[in-house]
Order: C-alpha cells, then sequence, then structure tokens
C-alpha cells in the first residue's frame, strides 16, 4: 500500500495517518465485531501502533473479545463511526477499520478469521484462507508458534 495510510471518521473529526506497510489485512467474523460494526465482519487493516498516529477526540468502549481478552474499540463521539481497536492479546498491533480509509479501494483481504462466528448468509471468498477462531500470530505482527518455525 502507497504511505501515508490515511483515513478517519464519517463527520472528520477523528483523523488517522499509518507511516509503515501493515501486517497484514483480514475479515473477521467473531460476534465482538459484529456487534461492534453493526455488519457481518469487521475488514480490518492490522497496523503496527508505533505507526498508528490519530488526532481529535474519540471514546472508547471496552469489552471482552471473543477470543477472551479484553477490547477496547475506539468510535468518533460526534458521529459514531468506529476507527480502530487495540485488545490485550496484541499490543503492539491496531485493527483499523478499513472502511474508515480514505482509499477503501486499497483494503485487499488476505484471510477470513472466526468462521465459527460467520454469518450463513455471508458470501465468503474461496480463494481466502479461512480460520475458525484467531487469525495466525504473524498476521498480527506475532513471531509464528515454535511448532511452526
Amino acid at each position: 500500500m502507497q504511505l501515508p495510510i490515511t483515513g478517519g471518521c464519517f463527520c472528520g473529526s477523528v483523523r488517522y495517518e499509518v507511516d509503515q506497510q501493515p501486517f497484514g489485512q483480514a475479515n473477521c467474523h467473531c460476534r465482538s465485531c459484529q456487534h461492534a460494526t453493526g455488519g457481518a465482519y469487521a475488514p480490518v487493516m492490522l497496523v503496527p501502533t508505533r505507526a498508528f498516529n490519530i488526532s481529535g477526540s474519540y471514546s472508547e468502549y471496552v469489552s471482552k473479545g471473543d477470543s477472551g481478552h479484553e477490547v477496547s474499540r475506539a468510535f468518533c463521539g460526534q458521529c459514531g463511526t468506529t476507527i480502530f481497536a487495540h485488545t490485550t492479546r496484541v499490543k503492539g498491533m491496531r485493527p483499523v477499520y478499513a472502511v474508515t480509509l480514505d482509499h477503501p479501494e486499497q483494503f485487499s483481504p488476505e484471510l477470513d478469521a472466526w468462521l465459527d462466528f460467520a454469518q450463513p448468509w455471508v458470501c465468503l471468498d474461496p480463494a481466502l484462507p479461512k480460520y475458525k477462531r484467531d487469525l495466525p500470530a504473524e498476521a498480527a505482527g506475532l513471531p509464528p508458534p515454535a511448532h511452526r518455525r
């Protein structure tokens, strides 16, 4: 993707810029993401925390994700757009909601995660790798487990 990657909320009160390439791009089908987005899944770009710069005032809602880890979702207090999240599982990564990109056509999912919670009426891309639960560690900027090295 061309850097910097920019985006923001619907009303423009919250803006962000990403100055490093994402770790990965995924469609998350967990129930937490469904509730947070009001959709069947959340298309997210997984960016390094240190590369994510945000301006403007936003609020956060903290809940327990389907993984059992705490997830905080940031949204604009003016228009309600859910912009990004962070989790206690992976502190060095921020899932940024692809629909908030200035150029959402840049988003290209590389996998589907949490398929155990996917809605039966969603058409899945057969070419994408599928994960019944959480996405692989390397998609979140973590080293792969020892048994896969």
